[in-house]
């Protein structure tokens, strides 16, 4: 029997949490260019403005998460 925490259940650390939020990031945006090529594809782009807004969204996001995560000092 063993007194140690298993490592699944040990709270994530702010590495961990900063590794989580850049790749949630570059999946969102790799999603979007993957969405904008298939409408290329069948002749209907999305308009650009739609697509800049989608990106400021996924960065906004993205902030957003790496505000809340304690800085060290």
């Amino acid at each position: 029997m063993s007194v140690l925490p298993s490592l699944s259940s040990l709270p994530p650390t702010a590495d961990d949490r900063l590794t989580e939020i850049g790749d949630q990031l570059l999946e969102s945006l790799e999603s979007l260019v993957d969405r904008n090529r298939s409408l290329r594809a069948t002749g209907a782009a999305a308009p650009s403005d739609l697509i800049a807004a989608e990106v400021a969204q996924h960065l906004a996001v993205a902030r957003s998460a790496l505000s809340r995560i304690p800085r060290l000092r």
